[in-house]
């Protein structure tokens, strides 16, 4: 009897062992100390590339101030033609044309004036047209040519710098953005062209794709993190298995009835994993749809199944929405499913009723269970929370049931609440706008 005793304890501790997660071996200091390293580093090398490209940046302001005060005429022009182009909406090449055929204007009429005000000075001082007068007038002309098309080039170069500016700007922030930093967007830009709205559509494009990392790697953290328990028993039972099962048929009956039960456990879990992750990039598919009916096809299908509760619909039989039916149906599922886990069965009484407002639709589900801790009620939504840690896994409760309906109702532009008190019953109410 002692050796048996001790044995069956040498057993149960095994399986405890194996329930509970190991510790790592590896301390997290080294890991620290290398992401305080790269941190630095990172630092460092933006303060350097921004040393740089301030410098660079205060070379070209200076040229640009020298030129904007010898050639002021220019720069009014310049400042009069940016001041439009904030306020009306231009594509790029409409730019470019404004300002070229301004700046090819500017030259033809400053080249016409001088002709004409050397005729002018001609003709005022009574002086005939020489041959020598039309050399200087020629020499002078191929001058204020050569003179044109430099400063054609150097305004050319500067208004294509300035149209240009956003998209270096838009390049240095997208360099920026990494799988570190997914919250980085791209600053607005001030000109009413065709990089405003890239930069706004990189910015959504930004979004979703922060979206869907963080629901990567929400999905791959709540994995490890609900798995990781069901793991280690079907490993602790599958161990006792080998060693003792095959002669022991108690040990073989309890570890074949644990191993399916943490399986269905961790099937379940994965489901639920995939309904999140799912509903973060899911579009619902809207339809008109009698709620009332709907309501009541679920409670049928429980009055067949669940016999031990109570279940009862009662509310306004008119009332119809325009959303998607198979999303409020799972969000109905869920909330009655919960309330049987947590209602006593015999005595179990589920209400459901439906309220139509004038903008808005409640759907209340109340049951007279176990109820709701105050100091929970503000996490129940929250993802793998269990108000009762150990009663909620053996009632096969994953703590993503509630995160599920919650996410379900905010996508579908309502809100759910809950009024509970522990030992009268919970109540939790959707409303949908």
């Amino acid at each position: 009897m002692n050796d048996s005793g001790t044995e069956n304890k040498g057993k149960k501790d095994e399986i405890k062992e194996r329930e509970e997660p190991t510790p790592s071996s590896v301390t997290s200091a080294p890991v620290e100390n290398k992401e305080t390293v790269a941190d630095t580093l990172r630092e460092i090398k933006s303060e350097r590339d921004g040393v740089a490209v301030k410098k660079k940046r205060s070379a070209a302001d200076v040229a640009l101030r020298v030129f904007s005060i010898i050639f002021f005429p220019v720069t009014i022009v310049v400042l009069l033609v940016r001041s439009i182009f904030k306020r009306f909406k231009l594509g790029i090449a409409a730019k470019a044309t404004v300002i070229f055929a301004l700046l090819f204007g500017l030259m033809i009429i400053s080249y016409v004036a001088f002709i004409l005000a050397s005729i002018g000075t001609l003709v005022s001082r009574g002086d005939p047209i020489t041959q020598s007068y039309m050399n200087r007038l020629i020499i002078t002309s191929a001058v204020l040519v050569i003179v044109f098309i430099a400063l054609g080039c150097v305004i050319g170069y500067l208004s294509s710098q300035y149209i240009m500016s956003p998209v270096r700007k838009i390049t240095d922030r997208v360099r920026e953005i990494s799988d570190e930093n997914m919250s980085a967007r791209l600053d607005p830009i001030e000109t009413q062209d065709e990089l405003m709205e890239l930069t706004a559509q990189i910015n959504e494009m930004l979004a979703s794709l922060q979206e869907a990392f963080e629901r990567q790697e929400n999905f791959v953290s709540d994995a490890s993190h609900e798995l990781k328990t069901p793991l280690a028993v079907i490993a602790g039972y599958s161990n006792l298995l080998r060693r003792w099962g095959k002669t022991d048929p108690q040990i073989l009956n309890e570890s074949v009835e644990a191993i399916s039960r943490e399986s269905e456990n961790m099937k379940r879990i994965v489901d639920q994993l995939l309904w999140l992750a799912k509903i973060g990039n899911f579009k619902p598919n809207n339809t008109v749809f009698n709620l009332y009916e709907t309501v009541e096809d679920i409670v049928d299908g429980y009055k067949m199944t669940n016999t031990k509760h109570e279940i009862t619909l009662s509310g306004d039989p008119s009332v119809t929405l325009n959303t998607d039916k198979n999303l409020i149906t799972e969000a109905v599922r869920t909330l009655v499913d919960n309330a049987i886990k947590y209602t006593p069965p015999e005595t179990g009484i589920i209400r459901i009723n439906i309220v139509g407002n004038d903008d808005s639709v409640e759907l209340s589900i109340a049951d007279n269970g176990i109820g709701i801790d105050e100091k929970d009620i503000g996490h129940i939504f929250e993802r793998f929370y269990r108000c009762d840690k150990v009663r909620g896994r053996e009632k096969g409760s994953s703590g993503l049931g509630l995160t599920i309906c919650k996410s379900i109702v905010e996508m579908l532009g309502g809100n759910i609440s809950v009024e509970s008190k522990i030992g009268t019953g919970s109540a939790f109410k959707i409303v949908l706008y």
